[in-house]
């Protein structure tokens, strides 16, 4: 069972200004978690978002920030950065 990807504005235009080989790390690690059936093990729960959790996804030293929605078997990218910046908006 794959679950579809999909890329927020913010994370697309994060992810152009990364270097190219951390990028397409970043891009190939999102394919495969989107293959896995329970992607949710092999992120964090991010504390403090009860009504729609967010949760960390480690790529290096890059974070991605995520969200999973069941009913419809979609993973949001949110955001995308280094891990001393990207937690300061959640």
């Amino acid at each position: 069972m794959t679950w579809r990807l999909i890329l927020m504005p913010v994370a697309e235009r994060v992810l152009n200004k990364i270097p190219d080989p951390d990028a397409q790390r970043i891009k190939e690690e999102l394919y495969a978690l989107a293959d896995e059936p329970y992607p949710r093990l092999y992120a964090k729960k991010l504390k403090g978002h009860q009504n729609s959790p967010l949760y960390s996804f480690r790529v290096g030293d890059y974070r991605i920030i995520l969200v999973f929605k069941d009913s419809v078997m979609v993973i949001a990218v949110i955001d995308v950065g280094n891990r001393s910046k990207v937690y300061r908006k959640y």
